[in-house]
């Protein structure tokens, strides 16, 4: 896969040789449609993906705003209730919650901490294995599944849940379309559906595709490679190499326009979807009904600026 990688990298880049930079960009194009298909990626930018987060859980686990982050770690709950979700921390008690993509597990460790019983699904054993240490010591109910979203049916029979909650997965996925019919398939008719997902409106296509050659570059590194440029990218903090795996590993990672998404979800039945967060990056709360039960009992007002993620910067 590095080779090919290498050889793609190489091969495109090698135009500029020739003064055809406008060629080289309409590669990069065509190359980026193909990874970002919504129906179906390409299948080496898929495994590429998978790997990346692999080892992602494997080596960089630890970073700013994951559970090794002590001020995350302590204020997990407040974010998924008054920030993220907006909803009530009671509404959490007994309620069956799916975290569709769960990485090393911080999603998973604030439910359950409200009181949720915890289905824990991800493609990767090491995010599994790292989320299962984060919840031992809570008394819920916790199932952990190592599969594709694309496949959920398959490992979660006919059962659904009270939430259905994927924090920056979907879009990593070899097909985005199938992936999020699976997450909703599996959500009660009075559940609630929360997404986040890149947004179109945070980074223009044309600052995209300059991102995206950064990213077939570093793949096409050797290990000692990649750590240098990552280290680089991280300005020499370890602290920030979490953050600078997430950007430039994965191959796969699509940008959503708000407008396909509330058009996506009210074909699959939902009737109310809001974005709870004011931001470029899309921060997506749906239910399919109760709708006036859940704003007069359950849902919290927006939450103004600053936002939990922006005491995060490089």
């Amino acid at each position: 896969m590095k080779s090919f990688l290498y050889k793609v990298y190489n091969k495109i880049s090698s135009y500029d040789t020739f003064n055809k930079k406008r060629n080289v960009n309409s590669l990069y194009h065509i190359l980026y449609n193909l990874v970002h298909d919504l129906d179906n990626s390409l299948d080496i930018s898929s495994k590429q993906t998978q790997s990346a987060f692999s080892k992602q859980w494997e080596t960089y686990k630890d970073g700013k705003g994951i559970l090794s982050d002590e001020w995350f770690k302590a204020n997990v709950c407040n974010i998924l209730t008054e920030e993220e979700i907006q909803i009530n921390p009671e509404w959490f008690k007994g309620k069956e919650v799916l975290d569709g993509g769960c990485g090393n597990g911080r999603w998973a460790y604030g439910m359950a901490k409200l009181g949720a019983n915890v289905t824990c699904v991800d493609i990767n054993e090491s995010a599994l294995c790292e989320t299962e240490l984060a919840l031992k010591d809570f008394d819920v109910n916790k199932t952990f599944i190592q599969s594709p979203l694309e496949n959920l049916s398959q490992n979660l029979g006919g059962k659904k849940f009270d939430m259905v909650f994927s924090w920056g997965v979907v879009h990593h996925c070899t097909s985005f379309n199938t992936s999020l019919r699976e997450l909703t398939k599996h959500l009660k008719d009075d559940g609630i559906l929360y997404l986040y997902l890149y947004g179109r409106e945070s980074l223009p296509m044309e600052k995209d595709i300059q991102l995206f050659k950064k990213r077939v570059y570093y793949n096409s590194l050797d290990e000692i490679g990649k750590y240098k440029f990552l280290y680089k990218q991280a300005l020499g903090n370890p602290a920030n190499l979490h953050i600078m795996h997430d950007i430039y590993a994965p191959l796969l990672n699509r940008r959503l326009e708000f407008d396909y998404m509330d058009s996506f979800l009210k074909k699959e039945g939902f009737i109310d979807v809001v974005r709870t967060l004011d931001h470029p990056e899309l921060f997506i709360r749906a239910i399919k009904s109760n709708k006036e039960d859940y704003y007069k009992n359950w849902f919290l007002p927006k939450k103004q600026k600053p936002f939990w993620f922006e005491r995060y910067t490089v």
